[in-house]
């Protein structure tokens, strides 16, 4: 979805100033990034399975592959799943949510933000089935953000394409840019000395603590991250996203910090959300600090103890802007063999003419003799 960021962080400056946030002085001098990976859990997403009587084999199947994912947190699930059958009589808010799916065919699958986001409005609509269960909450690129900010980067720069590739090169530009720039200039707050007693805040525990930045592109038309790319805009995205790439900066356990697009994908605002993301943390309640949290489902807890089997297995990404060069590279040659086939076609067809014409002159003086 596309959060307004600057009316939420005045408003967490203000409780803070008020106050509000009892730890503040504690966690002044911790960067947002660090904080938020080490200390906010999730917000989980509302899931609800509408069917009729019994499931089937492949059903349950769906169910409890959403349940086994759905737990991935020692601190609490990813995602609060309710099935719900029909011939019970659901109350009457889980019976208006099923009649605004006319048409559904059961069993059913809906998707929806955390209840503290307060949107209405539904993200994702399916038959009920493992694949579906698993692109709800699983996808190869949610997996390599996931591992990226466990491996220690301070923000993940999330690039929605728009599909227009001047437009979405000048924002790659842009983006790697800045942010190799940022990470040479911007620098983490120290905590005092005894300010930050905790092992997990500590040079030796995983990840080590440093700024970075990466920059990971999504296509809209990536049929693995079909769900994602509707997380991240929304059920009602403005009309204006759809000519324009958009950045989402990522951080902590998932958080997407904002929507930045058109106009305000400048320098400067990239700058301003980096500043923002690697300052010193005033407000430790996650609540009062902008952003939503993405479903991702990665046991952060066990992940940041480092236990291997919670990392998320990825595979190697092709090297940054090299994949349009090896494609351009595989098209220059094929048309270099293409070309190159058609020069000893030729070839050989001429020589084949030629030894013809040969052969039917010494044909003739033969007989004129």
């Amino acid at each position: 979805m596309l959060p307004m960021r600057r009316a939420a962080v005045a408003m967490c400056l203000l409780l803070a100033g008020l106050g509000v946030c009892a730890e503040s002085a504690r966690a002044c001098n911790v960067p947002v990034f660090r904080y938020a990976l080490e200390r906010w859990p999730p917000a989980p997403y509302e899931v609800f399975v509408f069917h009729r009587g019994p499931l089937s084999a492949d059903s349950q199947a769906a169910v409890a592959d959403l349940r086994t994912r759905g737990r991935a947190n020692a601190d609490g699930g990813v995602i609060n799943l309710l099935v719900v059958d029909l011939d019970a009589t659901p109350n009457a808010a889980i019976k208006k949510l099923w009649d605004a799916a006319p048409g559904a065919s059961l069993p059913w699958m809906i998707v929806r933000y955390p209840e503290s986001v307060g949107v209405a409005e539904s993200i994702w609509a399916a038959p009920l089935s493992r694949e579906s269960a698993a692109a709800a909450v699983d996808s190869p690129l949610r997996r390599r953000i996931a591992r990226d900010l466990i491996q220690g980067e301070s923000a993940v720069f999330l690039l929605l394409e728009c599909g227009n590739r001047a437009k979405d090169e000048a924002a790659a530009k842009l983006l790697e840019t800045q942010l190799a720039q940022l990470e040479k200039t911007l620098e983490l707050p120290q905590p005092a000395p005894g300010q930050w007693n905790d092992p997990v805040y500590d040079e030796k525990g995983p990840p080590a603590m440093r700024l970075g930045f990466c920059v990971v592109r999504l296509s809209r038309t990536d049929p693995a991250e079909q769900f994602f790319v509707r997380m991240l805009l929304g059920p009602k995205p403005p009309p204006q996203s759809a000519g324009e790439p958009i950045v989402f900066p990522i951080f902590g356990r998932g958080r997407a910090l904002c929507a930045i697009m058109g106009e305000d994908l400048t320098a400067d605002r990239i700058g301003e959300e980096a500043a923002f993301l690697v300052g010193p943390c005033s407000c430790v309640v996650k609540e009062q600090n902008p952003g939503v949290d993405l479903l991702i489902a990665v046991d952060w807890d066990a992940a940041l103890a480092g236990q291997a089997s919670a990392i998320p297995a990825v595979d190697p990404p092709p090297p940054a802007g090299l994949s349009d060069f090896a494609a351009a590279g595989a098209t220059a040659d094929a048309e270099a063999e293409r070309t190159h086939l058609i020069r000893h076609v030729v070839v050989a067809v001429i020589c084949g003419f030629g030894l013809l014409t040969l052969l039917i002159l010494i044909w003739r003086r033969k007989r004129a003799a």
